[in-house]
């Protein structure tokens, strides 16, 4: 149960758009300021993977109906 409140936690998170967290009126160090970019940027890579892999299939679905 609690892995379903951080998951959806996570995705609320990465389902808008980047911003560097501000915490305090200070941006955090370069380190976390990169992980956290490493971070969204495989969220939406796989974001984009998954979008591509179901067009993917719809294109081949069309071609393997008779015309």
């Amino acid at each position: 149960m609690a892995n379903d409140a951080v998951r959806a936690r996570y995705d609320a998170f990465f389902d808008t758009d980047f911003m560097p967290l501000i915490r305090h009126d200070q941006t955090q160090g370069a380190e976390e300021r990169v992980a956290y970019a490493a971070e969204f940027a495989a969220f939406q890579l796989g974001q984009i993977d998954k979008k591509l892999g179901q067009l993917i299939e719809l294109m081949e679905k069309q071609q393997s109906r008779p015309v």
